[in-house]
């Protein structure tokens, strides 16, 4: 039971922060707010992009791992998608500023996984979930 209550409030700050993202998309103008502006989108749809990817990871861990993996593996599923989210938005940013390469892409994606295996790692040596 405490597993479906943990969902129910991803759910609910996802879908909360959806809507911050598209209120933040349809009224704030990027070249007149400055970097504030830019702040504001890639704050809030990071926080989307995060609850969006943990909800998909839960889901397919529940599909394949069933209730008790999904809510064993939680804490690895929510790091795997604040990581994922924090590429794709450092790509964004990179993006509005003009300085998007393909080696960026690379750069990041290895960052990403370097992170995940370091993560691993460190929870193995402990004998737990980070």
């Amino acid at each position: 039971m405490k597993f479906q209550k943990l969902l129910i409030g991803v759910r609910f700050f996802t879908v909360l922060s959806l809507a911050t993202w598209i209120s933040v998309f349809l009224l704030v103008d990027p070249d007149m707010a400055g970097i504030v502006g830019v702040a504001l989108f890639l704050g809030t749809i990071f926080s989307f992009l995060a609850g969006a990817v943990t909800l998909v990871l839960v889901a397919f861990a529940n599909r394949f791992l069933g209730e008790a993996g999904a809510s064993a593996s939680f804490h690895m599923l929510f790091r795997q998608g604040f990581i994922l989210s924090s590429y794709v938005v450092s790509l964004l940013g990179l993006s509005r500023f003009g300085m998007l390469a393909w080696w960026n892409v690379a750069l990041g994606f290895a960052v990403a996984l370097l992170v995940e295996v370091t993560a691993r790692r460190l929870s193995a040596r402990r004998g737990g979930d980070l």
